[in-house]
């Protein structure tokens, strides 16, 4: 937007959130970004004569061309977080990063318990745990991969461990398992021996056979990776979307399949 406006191009952002920011307010946590930050940022871009338009849903593009928009830039982010397809992963108690940051920032702050386990090892990972850390839990993290091999940044899982947070290396969910009234009490796991990714980014995954264990928790949250949101574009809106959930673009231009 502002590379926009810094062209001379008439711009407005449409945000369907309440708050100004987007994602930086609600998908960051604020001892990371403090909000002071972001409300200096976003009255930068503002300055230069943009128009923001907050509590705004698109759900049909062909409204906003008719409303005398010229070019659309889907800009949405990847903030739908997944959850693993393993049984218990419905239970009560069982979260997902991006609504657990995004509740923790706007103030709804969900019940926790005195023990949380975040599974997954990248920085929203770490971000997950060291926020709940800062709500008064126990936290732990458990990933696939080795210490050295967690995809956040070493110096986050540095931090997180300085903070109090356990990290569980090297292990794979076989299931979420439940308590006497229904709610997620922890995850079975299994060590790891090797994992790797084919071509198609499918995961296949070897254990050590024996290793069956618990970890308890009275919150599980997922932090396995994330993926743009894009179910407000419709099939007959004429912006094709990938097999991965990606919108199809002209690598040469980025432009979408729709003028």
């Amino acid at each position: 937007a502002q590379d926009l406006a810094n062209l001379g191009y008439p711009v407005t952002i449409f945000e369907a959130l309440p708050v100004a920011g987007g994602m930086l307010r609600v998908g960051v946590p604020e001892y990371r970004l403090p909000a002071e930050i972001i409300d200096r940022e976003v009255a930068d871009i503002l300055d230069l004569g943009i128009e923001l338009r907050l509590n705004t849903m698109v759900e049909d593009l062909d409204e906003v061309f008719d409303e005398g928009f010229d070019a659309v830039l889907i800009a949405v982010g990847a903030h739908e977080g997944i959850r693993l397809p393993i049984p218990g992963a419905d239970l009560d108690g069982v979260l997902i990063n991006t609504r657990f940051l995004r509740d923790v920032r706007l103030g709804n702050l969900p019940p926790l318990g005195e023990k949380v386990l975040v599974l997954g090892g990248g920085n929203v990972a770490i971000d997950c745990a060291r926020t709940a850390v800062r709500l008064g839990a126990e936290v732990h993290l458990a990933c696939l991969e080795s210490r050295q091999g967690m995809p956040c940044h070493p110096w986050e899982a540095d931090a997180a461990e300085e903070e109090g947070v356990t990290i569980h290396p090297d292990r794979s969910f076989l299931r979420i398992v439940a308590d006497e009234n229904g709610r997620a009490a922890g995850v079975e796991c299994a060590k790891v021996a090797h994992f790797e990714f084919d071509h198609e980014g499918r995961l296949s995954v070897e254990t050590e056979p024996g290793s069956e264990h618990l970890l308890e928790a009275d919150t599980v949250i997922f932090s396995v990776g994330q993926r743009a949101g894009l179910a407000f574009i419709p099939d007959d809106a004429g912006v094709g979307i990938t097999r991965q959930r990606t919108i199809a673009i002209n690598p040469n231009t980025m432009a979408a399949t729709r003028p």
